[in-house]
């Protein structure tokens, strides 16, 4: 999708064995690692992501901190309101 995260993110391949090709995406790991993840599983970490970053969990739309609940009650406040959008 233009304008996701996953289109904006360079195209990275893993070369293996026997001549075959792996699409992989480099992951920043703590201190100066970098970590070589299959792309489905990278996407796939985007999806379950909160807004903060953190996995999402329970109902799947929040990590469930104070803060990011609180935000998606802010969230679903402002488009229940008649004037959203305007």
């Amino acid at each position: 999708m233009p304008g996701s995260a996953a289109a904006e993110r360079p195209r990275e391949w893993l070369a293996l064995p026997g001549g075959g090709i792996r699409r992989v995406v480099s992951v920043r790991g703590t201190g100066d690692t970098v970590e070589l993840i299959a792309h489905a599983a990278w996407q796939a970490r985007l999806v379950s992501a909160c807004g903060c970053g953190q996995p999402r969990l329970g109902s799947g739309r929040t990590c469930g901190s104070p803060e990011c609940v609180a935000r998606l009650g802010r969230q679903e406040a402002a488009a229940a309101r008649p004037d959203h959008g305007r």
